[in-house]
C-alpha cells in the first residue's frame, strides 16, 4: 500500500517487500532534516533513493515502494489455501503522460515497473514475465 501522507515524522517505521524479502527502514532526524535509514544503517535524502538502494539502484517511487510499518501490520493474513507467492497486481497509473495513443501505462507490484498495455485489455503479465494473479 503506497504511502499518502508524506508528511513523516521521525520514529516513522516504513516497510517492503521485494523479491521475496522483506525490508523495513525508519524516518530519522539528521541535520540536514529528515532522513530514511535501512537496517543495515544505511541513510538516505529520500524513501525514492532508500528504495532505490533496496532495488540494487533502480529508479523507484518510494511512496509507492514503502508502506507504514502500522498499516501493514493491519493487513488481513492470507488463508492457509492461497499461494505463498505475494499477490501481483497491475494497476493503471495515475499519471498517462507518455502512454502511446490507444495504449495505457500500468504498474507491476513485483518489479516496480510501469509498462504500456493496450486500452482494454487487462495485461496477464508485465514485459519481465511478472504474472498478474489478483
Amino acid at each position: 500500500m503506497s504511502i499518502e501522507n508524506r508528511n513523516l515524522k521521525a520514529g516513522t517505521k516504513l516497510v517492503a517487500k521485494y523479491k521475496g524479502k522483506d525490508y523495513s527502514a525508519e524516518v530519522v532526524k539528521t541535520k540536514d532534516g529528515l532522513g530514511y535509514r535501512l537496517a543495515d544503517g544505511r541513510e538516505f535524502k529520500s524513501p525514492s533513493s532508500a528504495g532505490s538502494a533496496v532495488m540494487g539502484g533502480s529508479a523507484c517511487n518510494g511512496w509507492r515502494f514503502w508502506t507504514l510499518a502500522s498499516e501493514a501490520a493491519k493487513k488481513t493474513p492470507r488463508p492457509a489455501s492461497r499461494k505463498a507467492k505475494a499477490d501481483l497486481v497491475f494497476e493503471p497509473m495515475e499519471d498517462q503522460t507518455g502512454a502511446p495513443e490507444g495504449q495505457v501505462r500500468y504498474f507491476c507490484t513485483a518489479c516496480m515497473k510501469g509498462f504500456a498495455a493496450p486500452e482494454g485489455v487487462e495485461p496477464l503479465a508485465c514485459p519481465d514475465g511478472h504474472k498478474n494473479e489478483a
